[in-house]
This record gives structure tokens, C-alpha cells and sequence, in this order.
């Protein structure tokens, strides 16, 4: 950092070497190095200042505010963010007025000037809410909180805290949700890419001497096996993690599992592929919503029957393997909720139609489910468990497995001593090579079309979902994050020869009076007349995004300082008015790349920041 500022220094650029110098203090600061951020800070601010550059001085007025804080120095604190909200009101900088009202509460707050402080939150919840930043929406929720429950107001406090659980839990559950797509396309890619080594594998033994060939065979074949073996933990944990961040459950019945066939009279190596297999019994949880994976209370009948369909899931995403350990992992699937009786699910067999596999793992399941805590109860001891599990002796279970099983699981060295089943210690248990081939191309051959149907559905589905997922839904533009994506991209490649590129920043004013004389649906309408007519506008030339509320920009490619911007803004313009709307404008900004900037940041910031002059300046006219 330091040695980017010392080449801003040498350049003799005093304005980027005052933005240099903001980004370095406001690094220090986040890491709480209050001296460095200090240092950094003042000099930038003193830059700010010389060049006239409000936007930013009112930027690092705020850090410096939250600094003072830190430091301990309250009431210059509160200056500090009182002089950075006067600057943001000045110029129409909301982003500048959210964190100024949100950290002036705060401070207020800590030096005990509640009324005050109650103000300045609950404007900056109502600027969060409306800019749909859920980060200064749960930090304006905190605090509300704290300053209710100060004043005994237990109500107040519970409803923000109530607000604040909800937004946490829907930043946590996009997370989760990232993480489980992240895994199922890591098990694709993995299963694609040995379908295609082992097809590789059967060209190379066909071209190679017998000799030479049933050696490399066989040592292909291991690594496939310990792929394989990591592929179905990785599902396993990806299934697991959704309601057991560790994945010890799986692993835990995977072992028991193995115990209990060996016990029933298994040979060993098939019992280690039992035990991986058992691993993935759960695996279609991760098609049931967390809404009802994680409820904690009680599901309701419509629920439960969502639930039960994790057994036919499980059993779809594993069906086709023709290997020992794929096949027994789809059988478990299916089956493990089976009961002796027939009272369960998802196709009431009984007896000994149930296969074998499902019994055993059922057991294990069971009794690995009662012996552990969970939000609804508390862990059973292996007693308690062993007792439930014998009181469910031909009803629930085979009665000759859970004989079995209270002779095993009451070992407690048996997890040590009897089977290891760690992927990296024991690998799957080899095959014939040449069987082993002549399967995997019977089943590419077999599949082939079934997989190309299937390869297009998930693809039309997920550009769908990538369609919606970046398409605003009230106008049809792409949205923010689509124009982050596009901005991001534009700047990283290369760049036309005879045009440059340039960010535009639209903000679409009297949007506010509509909707408050002529109600929302007309200010609707008026939003999606000006999208409308911008698009067909810029189409020549770039793409129109909405970034939310009355904001739009636009990023395409044009000869610096062109009319043809302003030209082609005042035709949408025009348009819009023929529609109904005599009074609609909009105030703008460009910025171009590279001559005004270099990287996304700076274009939108310096475009942002001549559109609101642009809009100050205009409401200046029409007051005056």
C-alpha cells in the first residue's frame, strides 16, 4: 500500500494520491490500527478539502468520526459524523447519509443523548431499507434494539431483534445455498471427469502391450477407487452439512454400519463398501427446502410428506451406477426408512422384502440420532438408545439386526479396533480392471441420452434461474448485480481502438411526487416507460441497467465527450413524456474509461458524483 502511494507521489497526481491515501487510512481503520488510519485519513482529508471534492470529504469525515470513536473521544466522534451528514444533505448523497445518521446514533446513544440517538437510527432504517443494504439494516436494527431495551421498551427491543434474526437468517441461508450448489457441481465435474479417464483408460489398454497394460489397469483403477471414495464423503458432507455443519453423523453411520456387517457375517471388504455407501443415505436432503429441514418445532402433515420425499431424491441422484458401492448407496437411500412392520416410507415394504442394507443402516441411523443432541431434545446415553432400538423389535427393525446391534454398539473400542473406514487409510476395495471398463462404457453408451436430456433441462433451468437472478423485476432491465458483472468484465478486456468506454449514472427525478399524487402504480408505470424508452435509446451503443429505485445507469462505448449521450438521453426523454409523463427528466453523469478512470470503483464513484452535481445544481435553479 505504502508503495502505491509513493508512486501516486512521483506521478504528482494530488487528486489520486488523496483517493490513495483515503483507501489506505480506511483499510487501517478496519483493522484497527487507529495511528496508520489516523495518518492516512487527515492527509486525505486535507486533499478533499483543496480540490473541493464534497462527495469524498464527506466520506472521510465519517471514518474519521468512527475513528475518534475508536479512540475513545466521543464528542469529537459525534462532530465528525455530524459535519459528514450536513456535506451527504448538502449534495443528495444517500449512501453518505445512511452511514452518518446510522453511526451519529450510535455515538449519541453511548453518550446517552437517547432522544437524539433514536432519531438519527430510525432514519438510517428507513435509508436502508430503502437503498436494500441489509448490512446497515441489521446494524441499524442492533442498535435500536440496545437503545430500547435501555429504556426498558422490551417490546420495541424484541421486534428489532426479531427483524435482525430474520435478515441474518437470509444472508446465512443465501450462503448455505451457495455452498450446497458448490458442492453438487463439484460432484458432477468429478463424476464426468472419471467417466471420461476410465473411457480414456480402455483406448490406452487396447494400444499398449497385455502386460503393461494390466499393471496400469490395475493402478488406475485404485486411483478411481480413492476418487470415488472422496466424491461420495464430498456428497455426503454437502447433504450433512445442512443440518450438521461437521458431517459426523454420516461418518458415524457409515462406521456402525460396517460394524453391524460384519457382524451379520459380511466379508470385510464388502462391509467397507457398505459403510461408505451408508454415508450418503441422506444425501436427498439436499433437495427439501431448509424451511422445513431446520424447522425446529414440529412439521406439519404437508411437511412431513416433503420431507419423506428426501428418500426418492437420494435414490434418483445416485441411480445408473453400476459400481458395487453406487449401487448399495442408491439401495440405502431408498429403503433406510423402511420399517419391519410396514409403516414407513417411502413404500411401505415389510419383512425381509426390505433389503438388507436399508435394514442395517436403518438401525445405525437410529441409534446415532438418538445418542446426539439436537434443538428439539436432549442426547440420549448408549443405554437409553439400545433400549429404544430393542423396544422397536419387530416393528421398526429386523429383530435379527438389532441382536446384532446390541452386542456391537455397546463396544465402545469397536470404532478404534473392528473398521477404518477413512478414505485416505483404506481404499475402496479394487475390482476386476477389465469388468470394470467394460461396464463404465457399457453405461456411457446406455446413458448417453438419457444424460444429454438431462444436461439440457439442468441447463435451461439454471440459465432460467441466472435470468432472474440478474433481471430487475418490475422493468425487465438487467439489475445491479448484473450491471456489477458487466462492469467488472468491461473493464478487465480489452478495449475498442476508436471509442471508449464509458459508465453513465441516470437518476430519474419526480419519481417521489408521482407516487405521492398519483400513487405507486403510476409511478411504476413511469419507470417502466423510461426503461423502456432509454433501452430502445442506448441500444447502439451500450446496455441500460436498473440498479434499484429511481436509479439506472448505463455502460457501452462511444467517442469521448460525445453528444450523442446526451442526445440519445433527451430522445428517451422525449418519449416518455409522450406517454404521460409531460414533466419527466433525469439527471446524469458519465464517466469514461480510461481517461476519467481505470478501474469499476472510480467510474461509477466519479459518474455518481457528477450526476448528483448535476442534480444539485438543478434544484438550485428551481429554488432560486
Amino acid at each position: 500500500m505504502t508503495s502505491a502511494l509513493e508512486a501516486t507521489k512521483r506521478c504528482g497526481d494530488d487528486l489520486l494520491e488523496m483517493r490513495v491515501n483515503l483507501n489506505i487510512g480506511t483499510f487501517y481503520l478496519a483493522a484497527d490500527q487507529l495511528p496508520e488510519a489516523a495518518s492516512h485519513l487527515e492527509r486525505a482529508l486535507e486533499g478533499s478539502r483543496t480540490f473541493s471534492h464534497r462527495l469524498e470529504e464527506s466520506s472521510i469525515l465519517d471514518s474519521l468520526g468512527s475513528l475518534r470513536v475508536k479512540q475513545g473521544n466521543l464528542s469529537q466522534g459525534q462532530l465528525l459524523h455530524q459535519e459528514a451528514l450536513d456535506i451527504a444533505l448538502e449534495i443528495g448523497d444517500e449512501q453518505g447519509q445512511l452511514d452518518a445518521h446510522l453511526h451519529l446514533g450510535q455515538v449519541q446513544h453511548a453518550l446517552g443523548e437517547r432522544a437524539a440517538a433514536r432519531e438519527h437510527l430510525e432514519r438510517s432504517l428507513e435509508l436502508a431499507e430503502q437503498q436494500q443494504a441489509p448490512k446497515e439494516l441489521a446494524q441499524a436494527h442492533l442498535a435500536l434494539a440496545d437503545l430500547s431495551e435501555s429504556q426498558e421498551e422490551w417490546a420495541q427491543a424484541t421486534s428489532h431483534l426479531r427483524l435482525l434474526r430474520h435478515i441474518e437468517r437470509d444472508l446465512f441461508s443465501q450462503q448455505r445455498e451457495r455452498q450446497v450448489r458448490k458442492f453438487m457441481v463439484q460432484f458432477e465435474v468429478e463424476r464426468a471427469k472419471h467417466e471420461t479417464d476410465v473411457y480414456r483408460l480402455r483406448t490406452e489398454v487396447e494400444q499398449e502391450a497385455r502386460q503393461n497394460a494390466e499393471q496400469l489397469v490395475q493402478e488406475r483403477t485404485a486411483e478411481l477407487a480413492r476418487a470415488q471414495h472422496e466424491v461420495v464423503t464430498r456428497l455426503a458432507m454437502a447433504a450433512e452439512y445442512r443440518d450438521d455443519t461437521t458431517g459426523e453423523h454420516t461418518r458415524r453411520v457409515g462406521r456402525s454400519a460396517a460394524r453391524l456387517a460384519v457382524a451379520l457375517g459380511w466379508p470385510e471388504e464388502r462391509a467397507q463398501v457398505l459403510g461408505v455407501a451408508a454415508r450418503l443415505h441422506d444425501v436427498g436432503k439436499i433437495g427439501i427446502p431448509d424451511i422445513i429441514l431446520l424447522k425446529p418445532g414440529k412439521l406439519s402433515e404437508g411437511e412431513y410428506s416433503q420431507m419423506q420425499t428426501h428418500t426418492l431424491i437420494g435414490a434418483r441422484i445416485l441411480s445408473g451406477g453400476q459400481s458395487e458401492l453406487l449401487r448399495l448407496a442408491e439401495e440405502i437411500a431408498l429403503t433406510h426408512h423402511e420399517r419391519w412392520d410396514g409403516q414407513g416410507y417411502p413404500q411401505g415394504l415389510s419383512g425381509e422384502v426390505i433389503p438388507l442394507t436399508g435394514r442395517i443402516v436403518a438401525v445405525a441411523d437410529v441409534f446415532d440420532a438418538l445418542t446426539q443432541a439436537r434443538p428439539y431434545k436432549r442426547a440420549w446415553s448408549a443405554d437409553e438408545a439400545l433400549r429404544e432400538v430393542q423396544a422397536q423389535v419387530g416393528k421398526q427393525f429386523d429383530p435379527r439386526v438389532v441382536e446384532v446391534a446390541l452386542q456391537v454398539l455397546t463396544e465402545e473400542s469397536s470404532a478404534r479396533h473392528d473398521l477404518d473406514l477413512s478414505i485416505e487409510d483404506r481404499p475402496m476395495p479394487g475390482e476386476d480392471a477389465s469388468h470394470m471398463l467394460a461396464v463404465f462404457e457399457q453405461l456411457l453408451v446406455e446413458r448417453s441420452r438419457e444424460l444429454d436430456i438431462a444436461r439440457r433441462e439442468a441447463e435451461q433451468v439454471a440459465w432460467q434461474m441466472e435470468r432472474m437472478a440478474l433481471t430487475d423485476s418490475l422493468t425487465g432491465l438487467p439489475n445491479r448485480r448484473a450491471f456489477e458483472a458487466d462492469l467488472e468484465a468491461r473493464c478487465a478486456g480489452p478495449q475498442p481502438d476508436q471509442d471508449s468506454m464509458f459508465v453513465m449514472s441516470l437518476d430519474l427525478d419526480g419519481l417521489k411526487l408521482v407516487n405521492d399524487t398519483q400513487g405507486h402504480a403510476a409511478g411504476d408505470h413511469l419507470l417502466t416507460a423510461f426503461a423502456s424508452c432509454a433501452a430502445r435509446a442506448f441500444r447502439p451503443l451500450g446496455n441500460v441497467y436498473r440498479l434499484g429505485g429511481d436509479e439506472f445507469a448505463v455502460i457501452g462505448a462511444a467517442p469521448l465527450h460525445s453528444p450523442l449521450l446526451l442526445e440519445r438521453l433527451t430522445g428517451a426523454l422525449s418519449e416518455v413524456s409522450a406517454s404521460g409523463f409531460e414533466a419527466a427528466s433525469a439527471s446524469c453523469g458519465v464517466a469514461w474509461l480510461p481517461h476519467d478512470a481505470q478501474t469499476p470503483g472510480d467510474l461509477l464513484r466519479i459518474s455518481d458524483r457528477r450526476m448528483y452535481r448535476q442534480k444539485v445544481s438543478r434544484r438550485l435553479k428551481t429554488t432560486n
